[in-house]
């Protein structure tokens, strides 16, 4: 991206520096600039990024973008107003004058995977970029966008906590395709209702081209709800009929199978990664692969060789045959089923280690009950659980007759944790990640590695 490029889409001035400089990578991070590098110095709650502009410089960076004035005579620097929105208006910029087909992917659980898996399936066809990680928000977004070179394609993950925050993001990425997993109860305590969980999702939509696609999971209550509006829908399912259905689903603890029906041909998928949500993953990647023209058996093969972002649920073999499912990067209600769904599935005695779910506001005690009924009702053995709102998981859990103690601390939990387990136990340890529940599992790893 030029210089002059940049501040044509920032409606910035050039305080010093040449308009025909060609700036190859844009960062929020002065450690990680080098020749060729734009710093954009973002103003956050607890730190200024322009206090980190000579940073930037020491480390090589060729531009920055300011809303500040500052004196670098010999370096590349843009005034603009506010430098978190010329982050947005860049990627737009970018977006709009790409080539690249693009796909948006939200939900309430099981977007990271999904994107995992739709790149998969769309680099069986096309060169593609993807969102790292968990860039899904106004910042790690259009710093996807940004990494843009010549792909033909690029799979951009949507994430939110509050109303309006999607309809900002599509709006820089415009879609041609667009994918909603599922809507479940992940921010509802900062939203108020799985309706409103809905309406934030479904503004996916406000972004989307002409003549755009809407898929989502019609086994979903309330994207069952969802009717074609401006765009043209598609729905995947298991349990409902759909446009997409997988048939003859069988889970077991190291994968799953089902069989597909599309233009009066039938096709199996073996899955390598366990759990009815990644079913309804890999029905929406092959929906996406379909919508841009990419062969059924192209899609299959995607769904089937994708490789998982680290920290979703990781499956680990320790000493003495003891497996352990790693879902500590986050949680909700409906991730926390999903993988109790996995456990259940397992051979051996079944250990959850659960912290609570962050983030749900008056819906705290309810759900966390929830987790602990659903426990009782699909026969895991014994649950460990530490945090305030955990209290409801083990008081559900004796109510129904099951097995399960509360810890005031991550300290008691994993030393009770390494005493209990024995050789061939399957362990299930998830909570939102700010219960640092990480911890617990680098324990594990250490003593039965």
């Amino acid at each position: 991206m030029l210089v002059k490029e940049i501040i044509e889409a920032t409606d910035g001035t050039l305080l010093s520096g040449r308009l025909d400089d060609d700036i190859t990578h844009f960062t929020q991070d002065s450690r990680a600039c080098h020749e060729g590098s734009l710093y954009i110095p973002i103003i956050g709650a607890n730190h200024d990024g322009h206090d980190f502009i000579a940073s930037a410089f020491e480390h090589h960076a060729s531009a920055i973008i300011t809303q500040k004035k500052v004196n670098y005579p010999d370096k590349d620097v843009i005034l603009v107003k506010d430098t978190l929105k010329a982050l947005g208006d860049m990627a737009r910029y970018v977006r709009e004058h790409s080539h690249a087909i693009v796909v948006g992917i939200t939900g309430s659980v099981g977007k990271t995977s999904t994107k995992d898996m739709i790149f998969s399936v769309v680099c069986e066809k096309y060169k593609a970029l993807k969102t790292l990680g968990n860039y899904n928000n106004n910042i790690g977004l259009p710093l996807t966008i940004l990494r843009y070179k010549d792909e033909e394609a690029m799979v951009i993950e949507m994430g939110m906590n509050h109303l309006g925050e999607i309809d900002y993001l599509t709006n820089i990425a415009k879609p041609n395709v667009a994918a909603i997993t599922n809507v479940g109860t992940a921010h509802i305590g900062e939203v108020g209702s799985r309706d409103n969980i809905l309406k934030a999702k479904m503004e996916i939509t406000h972004g989307l081209q002409d003549g755009g696609i809407l898929i989502v999971n019609h086994d979903n209550d309330k994207l069952a709800t969802v009717k074609p509006d401006g765009f043209v829908l598609k729905t995947i399912g298991i349990d409902d009929p759909a446009d997409l259905n997988a048939k003859n689903v069988a889970l077991s603890e190291d994968g799953s199978d089902f069989d597909v029906a599309y233009q009066g041909q039938n096709y199996h998928v073996h899955l390598s990664v366990p759990g009815k949500h990644f079913v309804y993953n890999a029905l929406v990647a092959m929906a996406v692969g379909l919508s841009i023209d990419i062969p059924m058996e192209k899609c299959i093969h995607g769904v089937e060789t994708f490789e998982l972002t680290k920290n979703r649920a990781d499956k680990l073999t320790l000493k003495d045959d003891i497996t352990l499912f790693d879902g500590t990067y986050n949680a909700n209600l409906d991730s926390m089923k999903a993988s109790i769904d996995v456990l259940a599935n397992c051979k051996g005695r079944k250990i959850a280690v659960l912290g609570d779910m962050l983030e749900l506001g008056q819906y705290e005690e309810k759900l966390h009950r929830e987790v602990g009924k659903y426990l009782v009702d699909h026969n895991i053995d014994l649950t460990l659980a530490v945090g305030k709102a955990s209290e409801y998981i083990i008081s559900e859990i004796k109510k129904n007759g099951g097995n399960g103690e509360h810890f005031d601390n991550n300290e008691a939990l994993t030393k009770a944790l390494l005493e209990t387990v024995k050789p061939h136990d399957v362990l299930l340890v998830k909570a939102s990640n700010g219960m640092h529940l990480k911890d617990v599992v680098e324990q594990l790893k250490e003593r039965f590695s």
